[in-house]
């Protein structure tokens, strides 16, 4: 039995939500670049849910802990990234 991982993200504004697609699409392409075959690279799932207060949050849902810590990471680096530019 598999338990998913899911991480949720509260994103503040449009410039995040786009940043999410960017980051996600980013994340797994460095993945596939480093293997080729693919049997190394992150299964993951992104839904999206509008709060009462039209506030947007993502979840990204993951098949393993690993690639959920190493998204979190990524995620938290490229939003830094962004917002010192």
């Amino acid at each position: 039995m598999t338990t998913d991982i899911v991480v949720d993200l509260s994103l503040k504004t449009a410039e995040e939500v786009a940043l999410l697609a960017t980051v996600a699409d980013a994340f797994v392409q460095q993945f596939l670049c480093r293997n080729r075959a693919g049997k190394d690279a992150p299964d993951m799932m992104v839904r999206t849910a509008f709060g009462t207060d039209g506030e947007v949050s993502k979840t990204v849902i993951f098949q393993d802990r690993k690639w959920a810590d190493a998204f979190v990471d990524f995620w938290e680096n490229q939003k830094s990234q962004s917002q010192a530019a």
